[in-house]
Order: structure tokens, then sequence, then C-alpha cells
């Protein structure tokens, strides 16, 4: 009895309880895992479309001859 760890947590129910409460766990963080991909799936479409959104715009801008162009995306300040 001493070797089986489960008999030696105090309060411990046995390892049916033990069992259970392990199997739960796992299905919450089933339940945790598959909203977070569906949230990451929804993120990653939202900033396509507002990718494709912010592409359209900046192409449909009339630019004056001479005006320098600056790309906001090429980390210089």
């Amino acid at each position: 009895a001493a070797a089986d760890p489960v008999s030696v947590l105090p309060g411990s129910l046995g390892r049916g309880s033990w069992c259970h409460e392990h199997d739960t766990i796992h299905k919450r963080l089933d339940i945790i895992e598959e909203k977070v991909i569906k949230t990451v799936e929804h993120l990653e479409s939202e900033v396509k479309s507002l990718l494709n959104i912010i592409s359209e715009t900046t192409s449909n801008i009339p630019i004056a001859p001479g005006t320098p162009l600056i790309d906001i995306f090429d980390g210089k300040s």
C-alpha cells in the first residue's frame, strides 16, 4: 500500500475518484482547446478581411505627383 501513490495522498478517496477528476479535467481542457482554436480561426479571418479592406482602400487613394511614398510596415522611423 505504501508504494501506491493514491493511497498515500491525504484525503484521497481512492483511484476511482482520482480517475474521474482526471477525466473531467481533460474534458474541460478539450473544450477550452476547441474554443481557443475557433477564436484563433475567427481572428485570422478578421485580420485577413481587414488587410484586404486596407489594401483596397490604399490602392484607390490618388497620390499627387512627387509625393514620397512611405511604407508604414518597414519598421523604420
